[in-house]
Formats: structure tokens, C-alpha cells, sequence
């Protein structure tokens, strides 16, 4: 009786009895290279080849039918999406980004229109109420028993009227919508008329929210630092933000020169609770 082992090359050997059983295996094996024969009345493990070759088997081994293989899981349980789908997923997700965007820009640009130029001139501060330095002086004279020098006049007027000769100003442009308003392109400007030069000035821009019919809120602080500021012409600086709110204003939060002895702050009554003299410092 014939008796063939057959290997596939999975490690698993089959039994073959006959001639016919041996081909049935040998038609299904799927890599040759691997595939081994033990006949038994040689005793000796063949090829593929050699035994193709030896005895006369010429026959080419059928591949294996394709598995149907199912849709692949991905880790958080949902099968693989075919491609036809994929894409209608990606462009639903652009579609739905651009949307966001146009709403977005809608918001933010559509609607704004253009209501008139920014000109705000900041206002007189509250700690540095008018006064009448003439008064003042003749006041201090008195007390002293004696006349101030003329340096000193002038630079005791200069610090008691500083808001006169010190201006500043905002320009730029308006844009309303329904919501509330924008200002844009905006500019400080720095008018120094004192004759002296100002080491350094830091400045405030204010946006307001409405509280109420005839109230509002500060919504947001910005502060600007000038430095080096002359009396031949007018500092300026350009501002690159944009601002919203219903209501912007500007204002000096500190002002300082060693020349005539002067130093504001928005933050203090006076420097020294000398009210005749409220600015002077000594630096």
C-alpha cells in the first residue's frame, strides 16, 4: 500500500494513503517552497520540485480562494468607513468649517458702518482742580516774608496749570453695529507747551460697556509709556489694536519732569499733602 506525509510548512503533517489523496493535497498547498513529501519507500523528505520532477507530477498548485474579509475595527469599536463614505464625511466636515468661518467673519466685519472720526481730547483730571497760582504765590510770599525768584514763579505755575499746557488727544476712526462699536486706526498725541521737555508720560486708553441708560462700566485698560517727550512739537504713536466697547476714553496716568520739578499721578492727591503745590517733587 502507498503511504505519503505531507507538509504545507505549518508544521502539521498529513497522511496520504494513496497516489490521488496526495494530489488533492498538493493542489491545495499554497507556497511550494515550503511544501515538503516523505515517501515512504524511499524514506527521505522531498521538495516541491523533486518530487514534481521524480514523479512526473506537473501540475501547478491552485492559490487559495480569497477569504471574505470582514470590515476592519477600529479601537473604539466602529468598523473602518468604506472610501465613497469617507469622503462624503470630509467634505460634510470642510462644508461645516467654512460655515463656521463665514458666520464668524459675519459677525466680526459685515454689518459695521462707519459713523465718523475719533477726536477725544482727554479731560481735566479730578485731583488737579484750577487754581489761581498769582493767589497762590502771593500767599507764599506772605508767609515767607520774602519774594520767589523768577524761575520759580514760573515753574510753580507750570505745575499748578500742567493741565493746560499738557494735552493729549486720540484720533481715528468709529464703526457701529447693532451690538455696539469699534474703533480702529487709532493715535495718541502728546502736546507739550510747557517750554520743557517731559521725561516720561504713561498714558490710558478706557473702553466702556453700558450699565444703564445713563451708566457705564470700565471694560478694559491699556497703558502706553512715552518717554523723552519735547516741546517743539507734538509726540504721536500709532495704536494697532483695534478696540470694541460703547464708550472710550483716555486720560494721563503719570506725568514726570526733573526740570521744573514735576510729578503727577492719577493715583494720588498730592505728592507731599502740600495742597498749594500738589505736583512738586524732588528727584
Amino acid at each position: 500500500m502507498e503511504k505519503y506525509l505531507f507538509n504545507d510548512g505549518t508544521n502539521i503533517i498529513k497522511e496520504a494513503h494513496t497516489a490521488e489523496e496526495l494530489k488533492s493535497l498538493l493542489l491545495t498547498c499554497t507556497d511550494p517552497a515550503k511544501t515538503k513529501i516523505w515517501v515512504f519507500d524511499t524514506n527521505e523528505w522531498l521538495s516541491f520540485t523533486e518530487f514534481s520532477k521524480k514523479y512526473n507530477f506537473i501540475s501547478t498548485p491552485t492559490a487559495v480562494a480569497k477569504r471574505n474579509v470582514p470590515p476592519r475595527i477600529e479601537e473604539n469599536g466602529e468598523t473602518e468607513t468604506p472610501g465613497w463614505k469617507r469622503k462624503i464625511k470630509n467634505f460634510v466636515i470642510i462644508i461645516s468649517v467654512i460655515a463656521v468661518a463665514l458666520l464668524v467673519y459675519n459677525f466680526t466685519h459685515v454689518g459695521w458702518e462707519k459713523v465718523g472720526p475719533v477726536n477725544f481730547t482727554a479731560s481735566r483730571p479730578a485731583n488737579t482742580p484750577y487754581v489761581n497760582s498769582d493767589s497762590l504765590i502771593q500767599v507764599i510770599e506772605t508767609q515767607r516774608g520774602q519774594s520767589l525768584d523768577k524761575v520759580t514763579k514760573t515753574n510753580f505755575r507750570i505745575r499748578n496749570s500742567w493741565p493746560e499746557k499738557i494735552s493729549l488727544k486720540l484720533t481715528g476712526d468709529k464703526y457701529s453695529n447693532k451690538l455696539t462699536n469699534r474703533y480702529e486706526n487709532l493715535e495718541f498725541s502728546i502736546d507739550n507747551s510747557t517750554g520743557y521737555n517731559l521725561d516720561n508720560a504713561v498714558v490710558q486708553l478706557n473702553t466702556w460697556k453700558k450699565a444703564g441708560i445713563d451708566s457705564f462700566r470700565l471694560n478694559n485698560t491699556d497703558t502706553f509709556r512715552f518717554s523723552n517727550i519735547g516741546y517743539v512739537m507734538p509726540a504721536k504713536r500709532k495704536i494697532g489694536n483695534d478696540y470694541k466697547g460703547d464708550s472710550i476714553s483716555v486720560s494721563f496716568y503719570s506725568i514726570k519732569s526733573k526740570v521744573f520739578n514735576f510729578c503727577y499721578s492719577s493715583e494720588k492727591e498730592s505728592n507731599y499733602g502740600n495742597n498749594n503745590d500738589k505736583w512738586y517733587c524732588k528727584q
